[in-house]
């Protein structure tokens, strides 16, 4: 129905991060994607990375037709052509080797297997796999599994430890006690998605326990900008550290002698998790087996298999072991794989020329591709595959989890599946829905005639998701890893003067949004850098170097080279990191690809950096830095210089748990009050008691009154809400250039702040006095001073919107009234009415409204990457939000549409808005449900008592403009006391 938006249930699975999705489509268009809440694993949780799939769709890039020797070609002449070359490998007993990323789908893994049992001269039969359900490691014949990222040494490790090379799945919820050892678990280490939201239901203070999350890293990640205690440490002491946590547990173990310098903190970690025993997680992001075999040790000790950690619930979603990869390229270079298909994944891209010679070696390959790649540009066959959007497929994630993944929109060019290929080639002539359909019947629901399974298959395309129960395995658990050897190999581990960690980041991840415009722009929740990589490093650290620590958009960047094993990435800019460990520096994977028609990649690929070692792939290594010197200056396009709050308490409030369960709200929390003079003596009268509006503009209380509470403890700062926004109200990409210029069109952005040697946390008001101490001056450089990070701060992030205040400072400075206020709380814009004098933008206290520079829709300074300057493009715009012109000004509308289709729903129906029926785009893809939106007005509503608790607070609310927006202040896991709780821990 024109007008009128269909939304279906479906799975976004990329070999990298997973969810099960609802897909809103306009016109037979997607142009949305969020999280399925029906989903008990994902809670409907997803990334930046899976929303802002949607644009991946409509890019002029992607393959239109299949291609031959890098011709184009058809469907027709390519089938003929690779049947005719496979059934010449199977009349000499050749071999047929396939490579994916890790599957997930068993019809998928049938598809495969039954293609492969033609062609392959040693096979896994029929009866070999029979009918039942097909278990999550099957290897479809002479299938090899790969994932860009490795974690081959959690599954070797539980091989060796329980004999099940699997990966477990772990209960957040129930821990209390949380320790991690590089392992960025809320932003891209194993499957995220499935924690994310258990690990925050832990974090709120008004639970009977709150958990209290333990961070050793090198570099400052997204997880550990969110732990209570973070630690910076080395990669190569991550080893050392656990082993003696293991030690200090009770665990017999030799201790590598570096482990000494984290004594204190690994005490307070002892003591933590022995009074939290079988309620805790003990998790590490090396991917080096003997590390992981103490951290199942450890977690063993404890007592956790079995309540926070289930390895008989285990994940399917990585599967790639080294050592197979290792065997399969061994047989690429000796010749003895005659034809090799690879779907999913980019080796060229990510194993390098190592991968590229050996593939030179096979005869015939095939790349199923959606866009023309490193791996599909040296394959003799290139098959031009769906988008996700625009095919069907089946997922198990998890042991007991399935969903469904449905066509939202018929494909856009002539491609195809690479399961419809495999069928086809099999000889196979079903469509892939009906073959999923077949294998669901058989498999998954075989105990019902076809009548029941119809009825089956129509209520789970419609949910997405199914889940079925999980038998408890009849082995009891028994740990029989090699503590002593693995410990031995710790000890071995040698670190360098500068060790690098190659880690991701929340836009690229491992290379997914490489490629889209929308990713690129996202600020990095850290850093705040966006279109590029670069290489970070300790700022204490770079000025003893003599490097350049200033940081900013006018500010020329240091430039150097990163060599790491004989292998170099040239002309990176360094960029100095609070909390990043010394002796240390992190680059992130996944950049280098081209976004759009640009002429030269965005960012360095870094993926030749990655080393392989005997045991397996590794993501640390020691580096050589080498200055360069460049003919020009080097920018970096950043959308936030300011690193502290200098002092303010006005604009993030923070406390510790034990003053917080005190309940004095004045302690941390105190409401803003003004000083006025009455009967000749001076009073401290609240905020609110003061109106500059005159008594004639009351704030209404009568109608609706639309607003939000964000909650600091559940916002972990990943970003999902920042490209949602992109997608639901057509905010323009504009590109690095424009960033640098403090340009950003983003209609809303999450503000990171540091703290600094000057505040401890809770600490409210005080703080001018502790500068003039510490500086014996009142002057400026006091202030300056403040705006210094600690060597290793907390962070707090802070998502800042327009607070659409009811005394906006913005409607009385507008000439011609084009900002006005609704009778419903709204800062409302009339972009026609708009002469973009700026003038609102100058008074906005929050520094919200963006200004349009250019006509970014038409002008050729934005062809190469904006993807609304061609018809497939501005497909993916949204038809319920105008496209704004140059000159005026824009900023975030509470999704006003949104709003208005939720009030008319009500209307129809003859019934009031039921709380909860109308989300904005930011708080419906929140994978913590940090935002909520709603009624003000009304009483009942979750806005309405979340705006009425202790926590809640008003930004800068001493400015009497009596903002919509109130945010609940952020508790942390600590002592009141300095030694635990001061700044910089």
């Amino acid at each position: 129905i024109p007008g009128v938006a269909n939304y279906y249930a479906s799975t976004y699975y990329d070999g990298h991060d997973y969810a099960p999705i609802l897909v809103k489509t306009r016109e037979g268009r997607p142009i949305f994607i969020t999280g399925n809440a029906e989903s008990t694993l994902t809670k409907g949780a997803v990334n930046a990375r899976i929303n802002s799939s949607v644009l991946s769709l409509y890019d002029g890039n992607r393959l239109k037709n299949p291609l031959v020797n890098g011709k184009d070609s058809d469907w027709d002449t390519v089938d003929k052509s690779i049947i005719k070359e496979l059934k010449a490998i199977k009349s000499k007993s050749g071999v047929v080797r396939v490579l994916t990323n890790s599957l997930i789908s068993p019809s998928s893994k049938k598809a495969i297997a039954d293609f492969l049992s033609g062609y392959e001269v040693t096979i896994m039969t029929e009866d070999e796999y029979g009918d039942a359900t097909i278990p999550s490691n099957f290897s479809f014949g002479s299938g090899t599994s790969y994932d860009a990222i490795s974690y081959s040494g959690i599954l070797d490790a539980n091989k060796e430890s329980f004999n099940k090379q699997t990966i477990p799945t772990y209960n957040f919820e129930k821990a209390k006690t949380i320790v991690s050892v590089g392992a960025d678990f809320m932003g891209n280490w194993l499957d995220t998605q499935m924690y994310i939201n258990d690990y925050a239901q832990t974090r709120k203070p008004d639970n009977k326990w709150m958990s209290k999350h333990f961070q050793f890293e090198s570099s400052m990640s997204l997880t550990g900008s969110n732990a209570d205690v973070r630690t910076p440490a080395k990669p190569s002491e991550y080893g050392a550290i656990l082993a003696g946590i293991y030690k200090a547990i009770g665990g017999n173990i030799s201790v590598p002698s570096s482990a000494k310098t984290y004594n204190k903190q690994i005490a307070a970690v002892t003591k933590a998790l022995k009074a939290t025993k079988g309620e805790s997680i003990i998790v590490c992001g090396s991917n080096d087996k003997n590390v992981q075999v103490i951290v199942n040790a450890i977690n063993n000790h404890l007592g956790n298999y079995g309540k926070t950690i289930d390895l008989d619930k285990n994940s399917n979603t990585k599967q790639g072991v080294d050592s197979k990869v290792a065997e399969l390229l061994a047989d690429m270079n000796a010749g003895s794989v005659d034809a090799l298909f690879i779907s999913g994944v980019d080796p060229v891209f990510t194993m390098g020329d190592d991968f590229k010679k050996a593939l030179a070696k096979v005869k015939t390959t095939i790349c199923f591709a959606t866009k023309m790649n490193d791996t599909a540009t040296a394959c003799k066959y290139v098959a031009a595959t769906n988008h996700q959007l625009e095919s069907w497929s089946d997922a198990n994630p998890v042991a007991g989890h399935y969903s469904l993944g449905q066509p939202t929109i018929s494909p856009l060019f002539d491609t195809r599946q690479a399961e419809d290929c495999f069928l086809a080639w099999a000889g196979n002539d079903k469509s892939y829905d009906d073959f999923i359909k077949e294998i669901w019947e058989m498999t998954i629901f075989p105990q019902s005639g076809a009548t029941f399974f119809g009825d089956f298959w129509n209520r789970s395309l419609h949910d997405g998701v199914i889940e079925l129960p999980v038998a408890a395995s009849e082995i009891a658990l028994s740990f029989n890893g090699d503590v002593g050897k693995a410990a031995s190999a710790i000890n071995k581990i040698n670190g360098g003067a500068i060790e690098i960690e190659l880690n991701q980041n929340m836009a690229v991840g491992a290379g997914s949004g490489a490629d889209n415009p929308w990713l690129q722009e996202m600020p990095d929740p850290i850093t705040k850098i966006t279109w590029e990589n670069y290489v970070t490093m300790n700022p204490g650290e770079m000025e003893e170097k003599g490097y350049n620590t200033q940081f900013g958009q006018r500010e020329a960047m240091q430039v150097v080279n990163v060599t790491v094993g004989g292998k170099t990435i040239e002309g990176l800019p360094l960029v100095p990191q609070p909390g990043q460990a010394k002796g240390t520096v992190g680059l992130a994977l996944g950049y280098g690809k081209i976004v759009g028609n640009q002429p030269d990649p965005s960012g360095k690929n870094a993926y030749p950096l990655v080393a392989s070692t005997k045991q397996g792939v590794s993501y640390y290594g020691v580096a050589t830095l080498t200055e360069v010197e460049t003919d020009e200056p080097y920018y970096v396009a950043c959308t936030q210089v300011h690193q502290t709050i200098m002092g303010r308490s006005a604009i993030v409030r923070e406390t510790t748990i034990d003053t917080y369960k005190k309940g004095n709200k004045d302690a941390y929390n105190p409401s803003h009050t003004l000083q006025a003079h009455e009967n000749g003596e001076t009073v401290n009268k609240l905020t609110k008691e003061f109106n500059i509006w005159g008594e004639d503009q009351p704030v209404e209380d009568i109608g609706h009154r639309w607003g939000m509470s964000i909650d600091l403890n559940a916002c972990t700062g990943c970003s999902s809400c920042v490209t949602s926004c992109i997608a639901e109200n057509n905010v323009a990409v504009i590109g690095k250039d424009e960033v640098r210029r403090a340009r950003s069109m983003h209609w809303m952005r999450i503000d990171r702040y540091y703290a600094s040697e000057f505040q401890d946390v809770g600490d409210i008001g005080g703080t001018l006095e502790k500068t003039k101490k510490a500086t014996d001056t009142g002057t400026t450089f006091g202030y300056q001073e403040m705006e210094n990070p600690a060597d290793n701060p907390m962070v707090i992030h802070q998502p800042m919107m327009c607070q659409h205040c009811n005394h906006a400072g913005c409607e009385t400075v507008c000439p011609v009234a084009a900002t006005t206020h609704s009778n419903e709380g709204l800062n409302m814009m009339a972009y026609n009415r708009c002469i973009g004098t700026r003038y609102c933008a100058n008074n906005c206290a929050y520094k919200v409204r963006r200004f349009n520079w250019y006509n970014y829709m038409a002008y050729k300074k934005f062809t190469d990457f904006n993807p609304s300057q061609d018809d497939l493009g501005r497909m993916v715009l949204n038809p319920d939000v105008v496209v704004r012109a140059r000159g005026v000004m824009e900023k975030c509308s509470m999704c006003v549409q949104r709003i208005q289709e939720g009030k008319l729903d009500a209307k129809k129906a003859g019934a009031k808005v039921v709380d909860g029926s109308i989300a904005t785009a930011c708080s419906s893809v929140c994978p913590t449900n940090a935002i909520t939106f709603g009624d003000l007005n009304d009483t009942e509503s979750k806005v309405r008592t979340e705006m009425e608790h202790d926590r809640a607070f008003r930004v800068i609310e001493e400015k009497g403009q009596e903002p919509n927006i109130y945010y609940q202040t952020k508790v942390r896991n600590l002592t009141s006391s300095k030694a635990e709780s001061k700044g910089h821990h």
